[in-house]
């Protein structure tokens, strides 16, 4: 698998705070050869589906009690750091948010649960996918609305595989959100934010996937505490990776829907651009710059029927984009000098 990390720190195209939604990080340590953990699958599996939005699924497997567990033996060290981060020394081992360790039963996971996401979120996390089926360059946006407390923050994107065929006790069944490789390495690549907020870090990272099944994949992005302080998780994100999709290429298309409208102009344009939005998800928006080839040169947070201002330096063709609320509007920049 290729990793190719690049960082960029971006200025803030607005001084809006917007209020970020928490998906809570829920990590199942398990194991084929673990009875306990084939009896509890179903409750947790239940659990899961009635979260479809608001949980960010990750299951690593250690090496006990079956030494021969093939998703572990798949990915042993960056499973084995999993593990060590919490200290699991059983399993089922079910951590929610990298604070909490859940008792194994359905009211366990419901107050697990509740108690994360009562912690307020001040940080929102964007994902992109570029290029082609099966590999490509995966953009991370994140946005810190104010300072997050912690020194020592690293960003996590781990690709999960569900519908694998169990062995062991899962032999009738199959092995769901299965670990298979963290896009930084194992210990994740490092991450801050600040002095002045909100704050913009746009992090880009190559993958592949190999011999996995592309429709069977999600990604579950998420930046976590590493300092001595904690292991608390700040945010996740988490969706289907043929779902995360962005420009391929010389893209041409415009798209602006009723819900969600932006204006650019000067368009054709010397270089000195404003990018104007109508009505936005409560107010506010994520606006990033995009050359032909997909690479993004500038990123930030928008607040509606308010212009930003940019300079691109060189002639081409260009993109913008706003998303919010889970809509999105894309206009073709040209720039001729």
């Amino acid at each position: 698998m290729k990793r190719l990390a690049i960082i960029i720190v971006l200025l803030i195209l607005s001084t809006v705070v917007f209020a970020a939604e928490r998906v809570v990080l829920l990590e199942d340590f398990t194991n084929c050869g673990c009875g306990p953990c084939w009896s509890f699958a179903p409750t947790l599996n239940a659990f899961i589906s009635n979260h479809p939005s608001d949980l960010a699924v990750v299951r690593p497997h250690v090496s006990w009690p079956s030494s021969s567990d093939p998703i572990y033996l798949a990915n042993p060290a960056e499973q084995n750091y999993r593990k060590s981060i919490y200290g699991v020394n059983s399993v089922p081992w079910i951590q929610f948010g990298g604070t909490i360790k859940a008792s194994n039963s359905s009211s366990g996971l419901i107050s697990a649960f509740n108690s994360r996401m009562a912690v307020p979120c001040h940080l929102d996390i964007q994902v992109e996918n570029f290029v082609s089926y099966g590999s490509g360059t995966i953009q991370i946006t994140l946005i810190a609305e104010e300072d997050l407390g912690d020194t020592n923050m690293k960003v996590h994107a781990i690709i999960v595989e569900s519908g694998i065929p169990g062995v062991g006790y899962f032999a009738n069944s199959t092995f769901e959100q299965a670990f298979r490789e963290e896009l930084f390495g194992s210990t994740g690549e490092n991450v801050s934010f600040g002095p002045s907020y909100p704050d913009t870090v746009v992090i880009n990272v190559d993958y592949d996937t190999g011999g996995w099944v592309f429709e069977n994949l999600h990604l579950a992005v998420f930046v976590q505490n590493h300092a001595s302080s904690g292991t608390e998780v700040h945010n996740a994100w988490y969706d289907y990776l043929g779902a995360v999709t962005g420009f391929e290429g010389d893209e041409t298309e415009e798209l602006n829907t009723d819900e969600l409208v932006i204006q650019v102009t000067p368009n054709p344009s010397s270089g000195s651009i404003s990018v104007t939005t109508g009505e936005l998800h409560e107010g506010m928006g994520v606006l990033t710059i995009y050359d032909s080839s997909g690479r993004c040169i500038a990123n930030g947070t928008v607040s509606e029927n308010a212009a930003s201002y940019f300079e691109i330096e060189e002639t081409g063709v260009y993109f913008a984009r706003v998303t919010s609320g889970g809509k999105v509007a894309t206009s073709r920049i040209v720039v001729v000098r």
